[in-house]
């Protein structure tokens, strides 16, 4: 796209499809009724004139109510941040493991050559990725990928924070990526700084990422037009920053290394709503706020809103004759005693003899869960199969119990749309992480390898029932099982257990015939004292004794 000029337009028009998206994504995502009706109500057709988003089919939010109908009591089923959250869950409840480059050759005493990993890297590694706070950075950065269709990762530094580089994690919608040949050739992110109070002017901080460098810009426009380029020290927010000057008078801070530190990560590719558009192609599609999706989002609220409406409507209603209520006096209105006993047959209708009936009725609708509970499902599982989710990893199961090989196929779809957003997140983990350790100091000159856990899991107990039919069957070795097990340990953990587990499996077995007689007595070959032998009585004696 073109560069950023002073007074150009506010925002770049080829970036605002992309802003009014995640603006429709954010609003679902977030799911407060006031601004989806807020939302909603601005983009619906007038006049039958096309104003907005949705002209092509009637939103169940930002209806406006007629002089004769009441306002429309709206539930949001918060169906979307689950599907975020359940993305988020998926890909980061067991975070990756980023590993040094096995790069460094040794040879072991028996002269076998070996390619190990460097373990002073690795220690630095694990102090700056292999860490709580990074791995929580991923999973809010999992979930809004998911919600808004993609997310920015860019590695920041900042010595009145920490010493070491970090990555951050930015919006869609607060970045202006210029592409080539479906790679980012540079990213300017945009922040809207405080204004202290002067409506007229909109000062906007512009951090542009090229190879090598990151450029930091001042302007001072309005709401539509970025304005004039201003001194970074006109503004308290970006005065105190330490930068440098180029030839051109620009605020840069180099990296020092010829790379591009930022990288995209689509939610899901390729995108139909912009695959035709040279610029957005690229860009990824949301599991909140996708033009197949609002209109499925819309139909669960219209229904959960039905069930609500069926529950108010409920209410027992009596319908009573104007003779069988009480009169309060003049300007007391007449009342209905709900503990009378009697009451005085007063003729108020024609019954089926044609003679005149009083009325005393009891009215009560009835709530159909059961109905609205099946269109929910249907609309559910709906959206379900679009995002490439299981049904059964969002909690539907119709089984009471199931095999853990049959749990596993179930999540079949779950852990192949993980796998495939794990691709996503692997190659821009990749390079930023590589990144931030070389702007750190750390001589790294190959991309650090990035280990993922497995996506679909069995649980302790259906793997301590497989180990147990490989003993039965005597099909496995003790360290074919031990690995199985505890996948996750290392060779060296492996090893000690399987040691442990033979040890404790070792049992003496006595020799019979051997030195030691079985039931006592004295060795064979041993040699009686000479004394006992002169004491000890023959089999003659014994019988003459007796």
């Amino acid at each position: 796209m073109n560069a950023i000029r002073p007074g150009m337009d506010w925002p770049p028009a080829p970036v605002a499809p992309v802003i009014a998206r995640v603006a429709e994504c954010r609003v679902q995502w977030e799911g407060n009724p006031d601004k989806l009706d807020e939302f909603y109500a601005g983009n619906l057709p007038s006049g039958g004139v096309q104003r907005g988003l949705r002209a092509a089919w009637n939103a169940f939010w930002g209806r406006p109510a007629t002089p004769t109908q009441q306002n429309t009591r709206r539930l949001h089923a918060p169906i979307p941040a689950e599907i975020a959250g359940l993305s988020a869950t998926a890909l980061f409840s067991k975070p990756p493991t980023v590993l040094a480059p096995a790069n460094v050759t040794i040879v072991t005493e028996d002269g076998k050559v070996n390619t190990v990993r460097d373990e002073a890297i690795q220690k630095r590694i694990d102090d700056m990725f292999n860490a709580p706070r990074f791995h929580s950075a991923l999973y809010t950065a999992a979930e809004t990928c998911s919600a808004l269709g993609g997310v920015y990762g860019r590695v920041v530094r900042d010595r009145s924070v920490q010493d070491d580089p970090w990555i951050e994690w930015v919006d869609p919608d607060r970045a202006i990526p210029d592409w080539h040949r479906g790679r980012l050739r540079a990213v300017t992110f945009f922040t809207e700084l405080d204004n202290g109070g002067d409506t007229r002017n909109v000062w906007r901080h512009l951090e542009r990422y090229e190879r090598g460098r990151i450029v930091h810009e001042l302007y001072r426009g309005t709401s539509n037009t970025l304005g004039k380029l201003v001194p970074l020290a006109e503004h308290p927010d970006t005065a105190t920053m330490d930068v440098d000057l180029d030839t051109d008078g620009y605020s840069y801070i180099p990296l020092g290394e010829q790379v591009l530190a930022v990288e995209y990560v689509p939610n899901k590719l390729p995108n139909p709503e912009w695959s035709a558009d040279n610029y957005l192609s690229n860009m990824g599609a949301s599991d909140c706020g996708a033009p197949d999706l609002v209109p499925l989002y819309h139909e669960i609220d219209h229904t959960y809103s039905s069930l609500m409406r069926d529950v108010h409507l409920g209410k027992t209603r009596v319908f009573a004759s104007r003779d069988i209520l009480s009169h309060r006096g003049p300007g007391g209105g007449l009342t209905w005693n709900e503990d009378q006993e009697l009451y005085t047959q007063v003729n108020s209708k024609i019954g089926k003899d044609n003679s005149v009936e009083s009325i005393f009725e009891f009215h009560q609708p009835s709530i159909r869960v059961l109905e609205h509970d099946q269109v929910g499902e249907m609309l559910l599982r709906e959206v379900l199969r679009r995002t490439g989710y299981s049904p059964v990893s969002f909690g539907m199961s119709d089984e009471v119990a199931q095999t853990a090989t049959e749990a596993a196929g179930k999540k079949e779809s779950t852990v192949t749309t993980t796998e495939g957003k794990a691709r996503y997140f692997g190659v821009a983990l990749q390079h930023l992480t590589t990144t931030c350790l070389q702007l750190a100091g750390v001589n790294i000159a190959e991309p650090v390898d990035i280990d993922w856990p497995p996506f679909a899991q069995e649980s302790d107990l259906s793997r301590g029932q497989t180990v147990q039919a490989w003993e039965t069957a005597r099909a496995a070795s003790t360290r074919t099982k031990v690995r199985y097990l505890h996948q996750d340990w290392t060779e060296e953990q492996v090893d000690e257990e399987v040691a442990l587990i033979e040890e404790a499996n070792t049992v003496e077995t006595p020799v019979f015939g051997g030195d030691v007689p079985p039931f006592g007595g004295q060795p064979a070959g041993d040699e009686q004292p000479e004394e006992e032998r002169e004491t000890e009585e023959t089999p003659e004696e014994v019988v003459s004794n007796g």
